[in-house]
């Protein structure tokens, strides 16, 4: 699997997507906050996000097919979702355009997911051609060049390695090994002793066999435990989510030598050779980003017999192209991922999983024609505008800490002067000239553009970063901090209503969208963030008696937020969460300072205040309703908190808040004691 360990600090849940059809979908596009869905039987004071969504909560039900719901991100991503499989459907159907030198790529991709029967008459096949090239491994020594074959075509097994940012030269880009090959979403769930994760991991057992039986595979009553074992080894030698915030754990460079020393066990130099002979030369600097996990990995391949082997490397094959098989597959692979993992009741339509696909596969050939549909110039220039006017207000806070020394005051300001903002979509287009598309074979395609990315990806090694280039798709419904580029990439996907419209009042537009922007900006100074330069290097810049009152005051932070339930008994993770509770508190406030000085109408109405808007709109982004059972995983591995606690967490500690709503002191939003590390 090629990957990467970058830094991406966004603003949400990556791993879900949001693309059900809905009915609370917001119909029209309003120009000011909704007060139709505030609950006013709960006092602001005493639990702000239910008055704020009370009336949404109320009358929302999550998708059958989907296992959680957001007024802003599910609601923004249907319309978007809407407008992408347009798009496809015509060039599906020969309406391609000179304007998007790939709509012919785009549509043969689409017809290849869409074309079920022909996936239903085909797909076993092939994938039982693939199966017979894992059978032809009958020693360890073969396994190099299968792997590196598997890598490039997605698979995730054993390990990864791709290329990245070095972290002490930012200028560079080398070679990175990583921890990887698990099937379950967290080492957690391997080594956990917990009831619901031990229930998972039988009913991942049960899914395995009847997986590897659909695909014809005899003798499979050992693949299981075999694999689970595989598994188990892999998941005891990982680093934990909590330990892989700090980057000085992910970065160990050596040279290509020292890998083969730390794996003795594994062909490194066959493995790179077929992995991509362009870069072979290229590929002296390593980072070995997790050392412990490779001496697992050794002590693993020395003892696993090759028949445990090859049953774990077809197994995650499956995996890697379970929407390119047959219903039966896809629908055994969504029976356990809905009832163990997310609690999703209903698979997707087709046509939601294949625009995904594209996206994920081809997104900015696909993103190329979503901006020449959704988005406009005066949108960008005013939320251009906006970011201008919050990293001033960062620079003004920054220059009044009274906690921070005036050397690295001065080093901090450095680093904001030279934060890079992305707005929209790239300068420069990404070529997938060479890429072969068929309209004849899904799985093939999935195969045939993992390589063409991974190829893309390892061809940067030893190369000079190249600073046009994107991390996330143009229509995306997110955003992120890139700590090594020192750069704050907005796509064009997030900028609309409920988070930003260019005609919605300003105490929209900034309580929403603007501490979105507040919130990317203050990743660069997190727990994660604060930790590279103004050049995008690890680098230690902070003075130590300053670092520790940083540390004070994030600590603070995790008491805090280590208080919130999830669930009956199930804490939000203040130590995983960290970085994002840092970022929400203090987007929150430069987003508000920001807001502040502008000009502002008379409030419309006399039982709302403009103050009191800013804060509701905020707050109206976080609406979300979830099941059980998805919220019980994202308390594992995801590093947001629960956005009841998005709002609360933050809003709580923020005095102006307490202000415009007359808020009691003690009462539940305006405690006396204040984390503020911002």
């Amino acid at each position: 699997m090629i990957h990467s360990t970058k830094v991406l600090l966004a603003l949400g849940f990556i791993s879900v997507n949001f693309t059900a059809l809905s009915s609370n979908a917001i119909a029209s596009t309003p120009h000011d906050v909704d007060l139709s869905i505030l609950d006013k039987l709960v006092k602001p004071c005493d639990e702000f996000y239910q008055y704020a969504c009370g009336g949404w909560l109320a009358k929302t039900e999550i998708p059958a097919d989907r296992p959680m719901w957001n007024r802003s991100f599910s609601t923004i991503d249907l319309n978007n979702q809407k407008i992408l499989n347009k798009i496809l459907k015509g060039y599906a159907s020969g309406q391609t355009t000179p304007a998007n030198p790939d709509s012919q790529l785009l549509g043969d991709f689409y017809e290849s997911c869409m074309n079920e029967n022909h996936i239903e008459k085909t797909a076993l096949i092939e994938i039982q051609e693939n199966f017979s090239q894992i059978d032809t491994l009958t020693q360890i020594n073969g396994l190099a060049a299968l792997l590196a074959r598997l890598h490039n075509e997605g698979v995730n097994a054993l390990f990864s390695f791709g290329q990245e940012q070095d972290a002490k030269n930012s200028n560079l880009v080398i070679g990175v090994a990583d921890q990887g090959g698990l099937g379950l979403p967290d080492r957690d769930y391997y080594l956990s002793t917990d009831s619901k994760k031990v229930e998972i991991r039988k009913l991942y057992a049960q899914h395995i066999l009847k997986m590897l039986q659909l695909a014809g595979q005899k003798n499979t009553e050992i693949a299981p435990a075999s694999i689970l074992k595989i598994e188990t080894a892999l998941a005891e030698a990982s680093l934990s989510r909590v330990d892989r915030r700090d980057p000085k754990n992910l970065y160990h460079r050596l040279e290509r030598k020292g890998l083969i020393d730390r794996v003795p066990a594994f062909r490194w130099n066959e493995y790179l050779e077929k992995l991509n002979p362009n870069t072979t030369s290229n590929l002296h600097a390593i980072n070995l980003a997790v050392p412990d996990f490779f001496i697992g990995l050794n002590s693993l391949l020395e003892n696993t017999p090759i028949t445990d082997l090859k049953l774990y490397l077809k197994w995650h094959l499956l995996m890697s192209y379970v929407e390119a098989l047959p219903k039966q597959f896809v629908n055994e692979r969504f029976n356990f991922t809905s009832k163990a993992l997310s609690g999703q009741k209903k698979l997707e339509t087709r046509w939601k999983r294949c625009v995904r696909a594209a996206n994920s596969h081809i997104g900015f050939a696909l993103g190329r024609s979503f901006i020449k549909e959704t988005y406009g110039e005066e949108g960008k220039l005013k939320s251009q505008k906006m970011i201008a006017e919050i990293e001033n207000q960062f620079k003004k806070d920054l220059e009044s800490l009274t906690w921070m020394d005036s050397k690295t005051k001065q080093e901090a300001l450095q680093k904001l002067s030279k934060i890079k903002n992305k707005i929209g979509y790239p300068k420069v287009w990404r070529s997938y000239d060479g890429l072969k598309i068929t309209r004849n074979s899904f799985l093939k395609n999935l195969q045939n553009s993992n390589d063409f990315e991974s190829q893309y990806e390892l061809n940067k090694i030893g190369k000079p970063v190249d600073p046009n280039e994107w991390y996330m798709t143009p229509s995306t419904v997110n955003a992120y901090y890139d700590p090594q580029k020192n750069e704050i990439v907005f796509p064009a996907g997030i900028l609309q209503y409920p988070f930003f419209n260019k005609e919605s009042s300003d105490s929209l537009n900034y309580g929403a969208i603007g501490v979105v922007m507040g919130h990317e900006l203050t990743h660069g100074f997190d727990d994660q963030g604060r930790q590279y330069d103004s050049e995008g290097n690890l680098k230690d810049w902070w003075d130590e008696k300053v670092l520790k009152k940083f540390e004070e005051k994030t600590a603070c932070v995790v008491d805090q937020y280590s208080q919130f339930e999830a669930l009956p008994g199930i804490h939000v993770n203040g130590k995983l969460t960290l970085g994002e509770n840092i970022a929400d508190q203090g987007g929150m406030k430069i987003a508000y300072q920001a807001w502040k000085i502008r000009p502002r109408p008379q409030p419309q109405a006399k039982s709302i205040t403009p103050e009191q808007k800013f804060f509701i709109a905020f707050a109206q982004s976080w609406c979300q309703k979830e099941n059980e059972t998805f919220t019980r995983m994202r308390a594992t591995i995801d590093p947001h908190s629960p956005s009841r606690f998005r709002v609360n967490g933050v809003i709580s500690q923020f005095e102006p808040f307490a202000k415009a709503f007359n808020c009691p002191i003690n009462s539940k939003m305006a405690p006396t004691l204040h984390c503020e590390v911002w």
